[in-house]
């Protein structure tokens, strides 16, 4: 059994918000030497909101994470649109945009299990995922038309 976990890309605003935390703390550590109340409390209002958005930036890019489980029968990819489950068995094609970091395991003309990177990219855990997929299916003899 093979986990794999494909994770976003942190935002440029991630940094941003490291920034402006380092201003307040500025302020806060400049009030110190000058007994200013409105420097020290401008600071902290400044520290705190910058740590609440940093809080929400690395919440949000936490769960938008995508886990891959695969095993010798089939497969498991947990995201936030939910958990999706299939066999090597029924597994009918496989297509792979290199552009946008997606991959989609048919079963059938009507189903279908989409693997999607969450950074967009095509990164080397995207290929490790796309080489086992590869794997599993030639042990299956489903894999004859693999284009990826």
């Amino acid at each position: 059994m093979n986990f794999y976990q494909l994770k976003p890309k942190m935002p440029g605003g991630f940094w941003l918000t490291v920034f402006i935390m380092a201003v307040g703390i500025g302020m806060i550590i400049a009030s110190l030497t000058t007994t200013s109340k409105t420097l020290s409390i401008t600071g902290c209002v400044v520290t705190i909101v910058a740590l609440i958005l940093m809080t929400a930036i690395v919440i949000s890019t936490m769960t938008q994470r995508v886990l891959v489980t695969f095993d010798d029968q089939g497969y498991t990819v947990e995201s936030p649109r939910g958990e999706f489950h299939g066999s090597w068995l029924d597994v009918t094609d496989v297509s792979v945009s290199r552009t946008t970091g997606k991959l989609a395991l048919w079963h059938g003309p009507d189903r279908r299990t989409i693997i999607a990177h969450p950074a967009r990219v095509m990164d080397h855990e995207f290929m490790m995922i796309r080489e086992e997929i590869r794997t599993h299916l030639e042990k299956c003899d489903s894999g004859d038309d693999w284009d990826g």
